[in-house]
């Protein structure tokens, strides 16, 4: 399976950091966002190669150069997250890494984009991964430890099942978070269809008092049935100037008539979207502290 990253905004929220290097390698405790990430990938072996869609050819560059080193230091790399008290399993560290270049279209342009790089070169077989690039999560390890690790395989597994069983194209990841904290999102309406929750519409800008009191709000991870998207790409990503794909694809899908966005729900101790200065230093401070509950 393939996973693409989408990871060309110009990060001017995190000004001035980002002026001279994009927000994905900004540090967590001396660890790149980018990191924290790809740790998802290397603990999920369905996953077979990564693509980094970033916004100029200089960015390229610099990652295309850092991933091809990165397999000699990530020995250190695992280590480092363990003193900072952070167990990462990497039962897929083989997976390949490649960086594409977009030209800046917005989340829905440059994965249309993407999309059509990948496919050109014949190497998209299958339903495949699309995630944001900023995030940082802990999850509770059945052994009790702190994981900076996503279960990607758990996602993988529910839109396999949920595919089969009602004929939906993508599954979206959903995270509860606190009311007040979910005007910034928007809110996903949910309804349970034979075990399975479906988002049947999403709420922009929600009031605060008339939320429950952890509403679930697009986590920015999801996995897409690959002939779906591609028969249906001028209809789903429209080929503009720039657009987004949470207000297309997703806001398409989940206000047809017969549902076909699933929804997985999950259960983390803590999850940032680092699209801010002060988000940044918020994780930072919180990963120092090796908190157990956000």
């Amino acid at each position: 399976m393939k996973a693409i990253m989408l990871a060309a905004g110009e990060g001017t929220r995190c000004y001035p950091f980002t002026y001279f290097s994009p927000k994905i390698t900004q540090q967590v405790c001396g660890i790149p966002i980018l990191e924290y990430m790809l740790s998802w990938f290397g603990g999920a072996p369905e996953i077979e190669k990564l693509y980094i869609v970033v916004r100029n050819g200089s960015t390229v560059e610099t990652l295309t150069n850092y991933v091809q080193k990165r397999k000699l230091y990530l020995a250190e790399i695992v280590d480092l997250f363990g003193r900072l008290g952070y167990k990462v399993e990497c039962t897929n560290p083989d997976f390949k890494i490649e960086v594409i270049r977009a030209n800046g279209g917005g989340t829905g342009g440059d994965l249309r984009l993407a999309i059509r790089q990948i496919t050109s070169a014949d190497e998209l077989e299958e339903d495949f991964i699309v995630c944001n690039a900023d995030y940082v999560i802990t999850r509770k390890l059945p052994d009790g430890k702190l994981s900076p690790q996503l279960n990607l395989s758990d996602i993988i597994d529910y839109h396999k099942s949920c595919k089969r069983a009602l004929n939906t194209v993508m599954t979206i990841a959903l995270i509860a978070v606190e009311r007040e904290e979910a005007a910034r999102f928007g809110v996903a309406q949910l309804e349970e269809v034979n075990g399975f929750n479906l988002v049947r519409g999403f709420i922009e800008k929600p009031e605060a008092k008339g939320l429950p009191k952890n509403p679930p709000v697009n986590a920015g991870v999801y996995v897409m049935d690959r002939d779906a998207i591609l028969s249906n790409i001028d209809e789903f990503l429209p080929n503009k100037p720039k657009t987004n794909l949470e207000r297309t694809l997703l806001e398409r899908l989940a206000k047809e008539e017969k549902p076909r966005l699933a929804a997985y729900l999950l259960d983390l101790n803590a999850w940032f979207d680092v699209g801010t200065l002060e988000q940044l230093i918020d994780v930072n401070v919180y990963i120092a502290s090796r908190k157990g509950v956000r």
